[in-house]
């Protein structure tokens, strides 16, 4: 039964490709709560036996997730219009002015937090310059993990040397994309 099921998962992951997978994940980025994992943990271990690009479903993913949080800022910016002097509209602007950064990139890394934040940070009109690459690169690092969950299922140990070593450029990433965040929150801060 399970392996039956895990089947029907690969088969799904190969027939999307990769247009497929910016629109699943499309649909992951918005409010619609749809899991992720169903298809990029199926998607890794399609890319560890050769049938699909790494890379490419890891650009097609994150940049579909991207693509669903700004359909939900844009939704969210628009409709808090007419509500602007609510008090909890207020409460989550002044949240976002202190805090607004760190949550939209910590969120993503988060199971069913990621799609949500970019609602208050269309609330609170959080600057497209700030949530779009902090966004993507949370998604970034969400989809390569799950992609290398997959690929750990690999055949053979050319599939988990070459996890291991995704890996570690993948916590290379989050280190330096941390670091970056914290050189500039230092700097603005002086």
């Amino acid at each position: 039964m399970i392996e039956h099921i895990a089947q029907l998962l690969v088969h799904f992951a190969d027939t999307l490709g990769y247009v497929g997978v910016y629109f699943y994940m499309l649909l992951v980025g918005t409010f619609i709560p749809v899991p992720s994992e169903i298809l990029l943990i199926p998607s890794g271990y399609l890319a560890s036996i050769g049938q699909k690009s790494f890379a490419l479903l890891l650009f097609s993913g994150a940049l579909g997730s991207l693509s669903g949080a700004l359909i939900n800022y844009h939704l969210a910016k628009y409709l808090v219009r007419k509500l602007r002097h609510k008090p909890i509209i207020q409460k989550t602007t002044q949240f976002f002015a202190r805090h607004g950064k760190i949550s939209v990139f910590l969120a993503p890394l988060t199971p069913g937090l990621g799609q949500y934040v970019s609602i208050p940070a269309g609330i609170a009109h959080m600057p497209l310059r700030h949530f779009i690459p902090l966004t993507f690169s949370a998604n970034l690092i969400w989809v390569g993990f799950m992609l290398l969950i997959g690929y750990l299922f690999g055949d053979g140990a050319k599939a988990h040397s070459v996890s291991v070593w995704m890996s570690l450029m993948l916590l290379g990433f989050v280190i330096v994309a941390a670091s970056v965040y914290v050189w500039r929150e230092i700097r603005q801060a002086q």
